[in-house]
């Protein structure tokens, strides 16, 4: 298994874990962030050569769009959550 489908099955199973928008923020910098898995991996294509630098870069390209989808889609779902629970609470006045 190669480091981007590691990276790919690690985040997705944490990603349906994450109840909280903090959570949710903890994830993306982690995968994403100055530092992130994702961002070591883009970093590490100044190594390789053209041919294998074109490859992977739009492999890892690739990879960061999904998990941005995949991050935004459940923010939304978590957002919606917060919302309802905020409208279930409060009573009418």
């Amino acid at each position: 298994m190669t480091q981007m489908e590691q990276l790919k099955r690690v985040f997705l199973k944490d990603l349906e874990g994450v109840s909280t928008l903090q959570g949710l923020e903890d994830l993306r910098v982690r995968a994403l962030g100055k530092k992130g898995d994702l961002t070591l991996l883009m970093k590490g294509l100044g190594q390789k050569t053209p041919e294998e630098r074109r490859t992977l870069g739009a492999e890892l390209n690739t990879l960061k769009d999904m998990l941005t989808t995949a991050l935004e889609e459940r923010k939304e779902i978590l957002e919606e959550n917060s919302l309802k629970e905020r409208l279930a609470s409060e009573t009418l006045d």
